[in-house]
């Protein structure tokens, strides 16, 4: 058992609780795209020890990082090599080779030993191969050392192998950081994981009873031990293997998650500061003559870096982005997690563009499920960053009401108030959505519960339709939804509503 005790007290400074990097001075970039899993899983775990201190390297793994590498980081100097492919990790050897001290063979017989050998290559700088291609690198011309082979212990279960890593590995990683990640994901955030020694698990939630082989531990129960050695205010990357479950207990542990698991290339991301941000743009005129009903539009997710990574950028390049009023949620981390993809929204907004702070704050929470004794400081954390973003209005998703996740708990709403309030906040959205709205002011800032959950153009127009009340907010899934069929719903509903931004339909409540 680890010897770390969890602090009654918090210190929330960004700057202790996130990790910094060296601005690159030049980035190498190697395209990885068509690369075995194998292969992709030794590059970017090698990359990550090479991007410990300053970042050196850059992945292509996708057209998403293709686009980033010119829109965003065109102010760093970088190279794209011709070596693509299965012969990139012999490119990182010859030019990197000095930055690693060995070998740390996976067992593939169990697939959750890649999340152990991710973090023995974090805390012994070494690269995760598998058996195979441990041969061929032991011998010539490499000759690299064994530093760990994890076939030795045999694990049976994913239970055996996070205990032992519980137990062996969890007192010499990150401080502050722990991350969900599913060990078939070969790339995408381990290089940043092993860049910032941060512990893994991959456990599910929902599996609560105790097993007798093992000790009498159930996955929910190792998950609780584990996050009960780190202090409050310790963020949980990547993701779970049950959302529901899992958010529920890093809430319970307060942790606010940063959904990850799928970001490519976070420690240069977090290395390079963006350029500033734009004043928040003057909002359309709206209608004066009096519609049925006044109706804005909020789309998911904004909360998941992953998602303001891949997906929010192709909606974002769709040709009818900017001809009708759109919220879009965003995570305020990303003023430090990322500063450059932060700056890139706030600098391309249109004018019918709002951004909003995804739920519930700094990362992904449930209020109801939070320690009471740190909720304050959640908040504070939450509006500095929302203030740096010229965020005004926030999402907030909570226990109430069953899968509409709505936030009603009237004392968690004024803390919310009284909290943000100093810092601009103009108003609340609550839940996943419901089949009618209702509102209320807490001193003088109006908390909305949203329509929703929009998937689909046919349902938003039907939630607009049998909504009873002048002001709606429509919560819509932004793994379905894009600005285009928002354009159709609006032409459906016709000129009885009048389509506002988020903030324009708070401020009409007010």
């Amino acid at each position: 058992m680890n010897d770390r005790t969890r602090e009654t007290s918090a210190d929330w400074s960004r700057n202790t609780l996130w990790p910094t990097f060296q601005t690159p001075d030049h980035l190498a970039v190697y395209d990885i795209g068509n690369a075995s899993q194998d292969m992709q899983l030794s590059v970017t775990t090698m990359t990550g020890v090479i991007n410990r201190q300053q970042p050196k390297v850059y992945l292509l793994s996708n057209n998403d990082a293709a686009f980033w590498l010119n829109e965003v980081f065109a102010q760093v100097p970088y190279d794209v090599s011709h070596v693509a492919g299965n012969d990139v990790l012999d490119a990182l050897l010859n030019s990197y080779g000095s930055s690693i001290r060995g070998l740390i063979i996976y067992d593939p017989n169990c697939i959750d030993s890649i999340n152990v050998a991710t973090m023995l290559a974090g805390q012994r700088e070494g690269v995760v191969v598998s058996p195979a291609q441990a041969d061929a690198l032991h011998g010539p011309p490499y000759q690299l050392p064994v530093v760990a082979d994890l076939r030795i212990y045999q694990w049976e279960n994913n239970i055996q192998v996070y205990s032992w890593a519980e137990q062996n590995l969890l007192k010499s990683a990150a401080p502050n950081l722990v991350a969900g990640l599913d060990p078939r994901i070969p790339g995408a955030l381990r290089s940043f994981l092993v860049a910032t020694r941060t512990f893994i698990y991959w456990l599910d939630a929902r599996n609560f009873l105790p097993d007798l082989k093992n000790g009498w531990i159930s996955e929910r129960g190792l998950m609780q031990r584990i996050f009960s050695a780190f202090p409050a205010g310790t963020i949980h990357l990547g993701w779970f293997v049950d959302e529901s479950q899992g958010v529920r207990l890093t809430s319970k542990a307060a942790m606010p998650v940063l959904a990850s698991d799928f970001f490519n290339n976070l420690e240069v991301w977090t290395s390079v500061q963006g350029g500033g941000g734009v004043g928040a743009s003057p909002a359309p005129t709206v209608n004066a003559r009096a519609p049925k009903a006044y109706v804005s539009f909020t789309i998911s997710d904004g909360d998941n870096l992953q998602y303001d990574q891949h997906r929010m950028a192709r909606l974002w390049e769709d040709p009818v982005r900017g001809s009708i009023p759109i919220g879009w949620t965003i995570s305020p981390s990303l003023v430090q997690v990322a500063p450059s993809l932060a700056a890139y929204y706030m600098q391309t907004a249109s004018p019918n563009d709002e951004l909003i702070a995804g739920p519930s704050g700094e990362g992904y929470m449930l209020p109801s499920d939070w320690p009471g004794e740190y909720l304050q400081a959640f908040l504070k954390l939450s509006g500095g960053l929302m203030q740096a973003m010229k965020l005004s209005v926030i999402e907030v998703l909570d226990t109430g009401l069953g899968p509409s996740m709505a936030f009603i708990n009237d004392d968690l709403q004024e803390e919310y108030v009284e909290v943000l309030a100093p810092f601009g906040l103009r108003g609340i959205l609550s839940g996943s959505g419901q089949t009618q709205s209702s509102w209320r002011i807490v001193s003088g800032v109006p908390v909305l519960q949203n329509l929703g959950l929009a998937d689909s153009v046919n349902k938003t127009v039907n939630l607009v339709r049998n909504a009873s009340e002048q002001f709606l907010n429509v919560y819509v899934l932004a793994w379905s939804m894009t600005p285009s069929d928002l354009k159709q719903v609006v032409e459906q509903l016709g000129d009885e509503y009048e389509v506002v931004k988020p903030g324009q339909l708070l401020e009409m409540i007010r």
